[in-house]
């Protein structure tokens, strides 16, 4: 490992200790870290010179005038002189110094003038990472032509160059290491400051963002002036704040990069005002750069290039070279084999081989299926199965909940020894599934952070309260050097989850709009709706926000304020979006024809995503409009296989009587849900192919394994059903009652229902009658089915009036003539749905 070791005075020990702390004990020798009391000072400083590759002062009047930083640089000039130490770098941090006062071979080092603190450890980080380089080969395959397009775009004849430019194209092609390369080539950067922009963020965010990068404060006295004073003003000093932050990454050789998170653009892809505001500012700032990286094309840029996935020849020669390097023999055919499995995203190599290395290439190749394109759910469920312990699945959980965090808070949480955490971390970075950020701190790899997510749903969930106590006991402390803004944030994310108090907590609007997604996700609707809230509240008009509102209003069935908020959504948003939330309010109504329609004008008004082809496919599905649900429902899955449109593509081939391809849908689907949805929708096909006993024990598994403080309607309703089909009377009725107490006033009708289906297999068919009788929408097939048979049994057992049985027989007749040619079965679990 390449470490830098830090020169410095103990009067300048605050300024190095910050640069320490953000480089990490991996990265950097600071005596306060590393040195051993047993040792003489001496001793400490030889040892440590002779194992670092790079040698660091920290220029300074009381630097310079010390014995022990003299007898460190004369100790630096001798190992330099022996080759040890490659690469010697000084920063300037005082004013009272001149680069001609430094020793003679120092002042033909690299020479920095600095007083931020994260600046410094990036450019040092920057040195280090290009010393591994030498012995670790960087991959940069198949980017020659755009390499080519990004110099015609930077250098144009006869135009002045421009200032502001963006890279485009799907995550996870390497856009971030395309623009490092190309930027060096180029425009002779050293490197990247990404700079996120998530949704919600405002103009004041951006300047937080920026200001804890490259402002000189590191203690928690330091952010929280940095915060205050951002607060208080005015627009048009943030602007200038914002430019005078950007000239001094430029001044550093630092590309100032905007990484878009939801923030940068609105739905129909022009730049939201506070980024407008910003590239506006400073078009005639001829010193500056800055550059967007986004997954879709600017319309208001004209200097922009689209990076495609790496075509197949450059995906085999890039695997040939990994797998080289790590020592693995591939023939032609396993590469090409391999190659397709990868599909063109670069980190997919990396994580291939990381497998073969482990366990041989058939492990890789074995699941024909997952040739179309490797599926990162599958690389993590199968180290889950066979590599890691549970120590390591403990620090997975944590960090697909809370990253970037520092590895003392894991072992706090984990409740666990700090030795015994990181020599697992060590296996996860290894296994490419956790990073080591520039702020010292660990973090989920991003390619697999919902595949992490998605593996531990049904896990014990992380200690939120423990969670939230360890980072306040870490960000309580004034002095010490910590990333505040990322800790902050994770601080807010555990107070949410754990029920704490928020008023009191710095936070982002994105952070309140990243809970109400997460609530949403989970089904929370209230909860959804309150951080929705909170988030307009902050950032009104929001696009996120709002439609988190609305739906999680409409999932909860409070139809008024649903329609009122769709209602103002529709002065300010896009037609595609206010029609796609009414066809979402009408199918959730039941109204099929409506919903029909809306989706359609949202298709017809621009909406292109798998989003709306799912809901255009459940509708016709509800709707008996089986051609239609299945040419939908194709063309999602061609688009993107997600849990919904592969569930409801197991509906559609149950519908048909297509039992095979129900079931390969099933294997499927067994990759991306939970275990319980799975076992759920298993219980439904079992059903309606007749085998009962395993649909009920399928449904029973599906509520077992659910976790969670409410199982879904779904879940326990069509327990009921399965209960009410085998006899078992007493637990269907338990079923039916705890629905009611659980879902009071929602879903009347189908637990009306059920109460009548009930009633119907134990005979009491005037008592299912009058059940029926309450039940609102009387005309769907279900309840018709069941009119039907209550009549049928009726018409049997009980003794009527001659002006009853007519009644019965000419009511019988008529839905024997309506449901002759219906598929009455599936009727039940379509209702259900």
């Amino acid at each position: 490992m390449s470490k830098a070791f830090l020169s410095h005075s103990w009067a300048d020990k605050e300024f190095v200790r910050s640069v320490a702390h953000d480089l990490g004990r991996q990265y950097c020798v600071f005596d306060e870290q590393m040195f051993d009391t047993s040792e003489s000072f001496k001793d400490s400083i030889e040892k440590y010179l002779s194992d670092s590759s790079i040698f660091v002062f920290f220029a300074s009047k009381a630097s310079l005038d010390s014995i022990w930083v003299d007898f460190e640089i004369t100790e630096a000039r001798y190992q330099t002189l022996l080759k040890n130490i490659q690469k010697a770098m000084v920063f300037i941090i005082n004013s009272e110094v001149k680069p001609e006062d430094l020793p003679p071979w120092l002042a033909r080092a690299k020479v920095l003038s600095t007083n931020i603190p994260k600046v410094a450890s990036r450019e040092i980080r920057y040195q280090i990472d290009r010393n591994i380089m030498v012995t670790h080969k960087p991959y940069f395959e198949g980017r020659t032509a755009d390499l080519e397009k990004f110099q015609i775009m930077m250098t144009p004849i006869g135009l002045p160059a421009p200032k502001v430019a963006s890279i485009y194209g799907l995550p996870h092609i390497g856009r971030r290491t395309f623009l490092t390369h190309a930027a060096n080539l180029t425009l002779s950067f050293n490197r990247l400051l990404p700079i996120t922009v998530s949704d919600g963020d405002e103009l004041v965010d951006v300047a937080v963002k920026l200001s804890t990068q490259l402002e000189p404060y590191s203690t928690k006295d330091g952010f929280e002036y940095i915060i205050k004073t951002i607060r208080a003003e005015t627009e048009s000093k943030l602007i200038e704040r914002i430019i005078n932050l950007l000239n001094t990454a430029i001044t550093n050789k630092e590309l100032p990069t905007l990484i878009d998170d939801g923030g940068l653009f609105t739905s129909d892809g022009y730049h939201r005002e506070p980024i407008r505001t910003i590239l506006t500012s400073i078009t005639s700032k001829n010193e500056i750069y800055l550059f967007i990286i986004t997954n879709r094309k600017t319309n208001e840029l004209e200097n922009s290039l689209y990076l495609k996935p790496l075509l197949t020849d450059h995906v085999k020669r890039l695997v040939s070279k990994v797998a080289s390097d790590a020592e693995i023999n591939l023939t032609s055919v396993q590469i090409s084999e391999l190659s397709e499995y990868i599909n063109g995203f670069p980190p997919s190599v990396h994580y291939a081989v990381q497998l073969i290395k482990t366990y041989g290439i058939s492990a890789l190749l074995a699941d024909k299926y997952k040739l179309v394109q490797f599926k990162v759910s599958f690389f993590v469920d199968f180290l889950a199965k066979h590599v890691f312990d549970s120590t390591d699945k403990k620090i997975l959980n944590m960090l697909g909940k809370y990253s970037p965090i520092p590895i003392d808070i894991i072992a706090d949480v984990v409740d666990m020894d700090t030795d015994q955490v990181a020599r697992s971390i060590i296996k996860l970075i290894e296994h490419s599934l956790v990073i080591f950020n520039d702020n010292s701190l660990y973090a989920i790899s991003e390619p697999i952070a919902d595949a992490v997510i998605s593996l531990f749903r049904e896990e014990e969930d992380v200690d939120h309260i423990a969670t939230y106590n360890s980072l306040k006991k870490h960000l309580d402390s004034q002095n010490e050097e910590l990333p505040r803004l990322d800790l902050m944030r994770l601080l807010f994310k555990a107070a949410a989850r754990s029920g704490q108090p928020l008023d009191e907590i710095f936070h982002m609007s994105n952070d309140l709009i990243k809970l109400a997604e997460d609530h949403y996700h989970n089904r929370d609707y209230k909860q959804c709706i309150r951080f929705a809230e909170l988030s307009l509240a902050e950032v009104p008009n929001n696009e996120s926000s709002t439609e988190l509102l609305i739906r999680s209003l409409i999932q909860d069935e409070q139809w008024e304020p649903a329609l009122k908020n769709i209602e103002i959504y529709s002065r300010y948003a896009v037609k595609r979006n206010i029609a796609f939330l009414r066809g979402f309010y009408h199918r959730k109504r039941g109204e099929l024809g409506d919903a029909i329609n809306s989706f359609l004008e949202s298709e017809r008004s621009g909406h292109r995503g798998v989003a709306v082809k799912r809901e255009l496919a459940m509708c016709y599905y509800l709707n008996n409009q089986i051609p239609e649900a299945k040419s939908y429902v194709l063309d999602a899955m061609s688009r993107n296989e997600t849990k919904y449109v592969v569930d409801l593509f197991i509906q559609i081939s149950t519908r048909e009587g297509d039992e095979p391809r129900a079931r390969e849908g099933l294997i499927k689907l067994e990759q991306l849900d939970t275990s319980s949805f799975v076992q759920h929708r298993l219980s439904t096909v079992e059903l309606r192919f007749g085998n009962v006993p395993a649909a009920l024990s399928a449904a029973q598994k599906a509520l077992s394994s659910f976790k969670g403080e409410r199982p879904t309607f779904g879940i326990l309703s069509q327990l009921a059903t399965c209960y009410t089909r085998t006899g078992a009377f007493p637990e269907a009725e338990e079923i039916i009652n705890r629905l009611s107490r659980q879902f009071d006033n929602k879903k009347n009708d189908i637990r009306l229902g059920l109460e009548c289906r009930l009633e119907i297999e134990k005979g009491r068919y005037s008592l299912a009658l009058e059940i029926l009788s309450r039940i609102k929408n009387k005309n769907l097939l279900v309840y018709k089915a069941m009119e039907r048979d209550a009549l049928a049994g009726e018409l049997k057992v009980s003794s009527l009036t001659d002006q009853q049985r007519i009644a019965y027989i000419e009511n019988l007749s008529r839905l024997n003539s309506e449901l002759d040619s219906k598929d009455v079965v599936n009727s039940w679990m379509e209702l259900m749905n």
